[in-house]
């Protein structure tokens, strides 16, 4: 799950990408009662409303690049999980600057080292780095 804050500077095919993760989580959690990824279970920690206030903060990119909601399916099962509240700052304490330094490290690996589609050009490595100054105040040092 890439950090909250990054959702506009993502590259398509992680931006994409991002929604099947979530719906994965959001099933997983409510049929299952958890999650089985090591790099995702801590959002157990949190409250199921705020996996919701995350898919939102989704949707509303997702309509900003695509002009378009994502599936409204998806919404429903999104604001039914969260039984029918949905906040506005997911993940507290967990999604902060170390967290979004650990997520800016994955994407500098498939920048630096990845085939295919899988790889983040130039262009939207630098995306990224505008990104990361607009949300730090800083430059991202490898």
């Amino acid at each position: 799950m890439w950090h909250y804050a990054l959702l506009p500077y993502l590259p398509n095919n992680q931006f994409r990408g991002q929604l099947r993760e979530l719906v994965a989580i959001m099933h997983d959690w409510k049929l299952k009662g958890s999650t089985n990824h090591l790099l995702i279970n801590r959002v157990m920690e949190y409250p199921q409303v705020e996996l919701t206030a995350y898919a939102n903060l989704y949707d509303a990119e997702h309509y900003k690049r695509y002009s378009k909601h994502i599936n409204e399916k998806y919404i429903h099962e999104f604001i039914d999980f969260a039984e029918g509240t949905c906040g506005n700052n997911p993940f507290i304490g967990w999604h902060n600057k170390e967290y979004l330094r650990v997520c800016m490290c994955n994407l500098y690996e498939k920048h630096e080292f990845g085939k295919g589609k899988s790889r983040i050009t130039d262009d939207e490595w630098q995306k990224l780095l505008d990104g990361y100054k607009k949300i730090t105040g800083e430059d991202y040092v490898v």
